[in-house]
């Protein structure tokens, strides 16, 4: 009989909880970032919860968000390789255009396989809210 209960409480307890949607209004909306790169290509990633957070990025190798902040009408963004955590893959670094509403400076992108293949060019990144 006891395991039965360890094991409701434990089942419970890992059980994402359920927001009704009266409550869901009150939850913050996270605002999403939008990036265009390349040719017809965009680097897409939401603002995390939490300040200090970092989001994730789907990017064409493998790489984790390290560094990111948001504040201050200031965008920066570094994304290393997943297997090589000395790689550098993405960088956005940019500053907020008031008149345009967007986020314009510079982003660096490493399309390289084996061998390191930069790509630095302008970028204008939205934000919706």
């Amino acid at each position: 009989m006891k395991l039965t209960h360890v094991l409701l409480a434990t089942s419970l307890a890992l059980t994402p909880a359920f927001v009704p949607a009266a409550n869901a209004a009150a939850l913050p909306h996270r605002p999403t970032i939008t990036c265009p790169h390349g040719q017809d290509q965009r680097l897409v990633f939401r603002v995390p919860a939490k300040s200090g957070g970092l989001p994730t990025i789907d990017f064409d190798y493998p790489s984790k968000v390290t560094r990111f902040s948001f504040r201050d009408g200031n965008l920066l963004l570094v994304a290393m390789d997943d297997s090589d955590t000395s790689r550098v893959r993405v960088v956005v670094s940019a500053q907020l255009n008031k008149t345009r509403g967007t986020y314009d400076g510079q982003i660096v992108l490493d399309y390289g396989g084996h061998e390191l293949q930069l790509d630095n060019t302008p970028v204008s990144c939205s934000v919706r809210r």
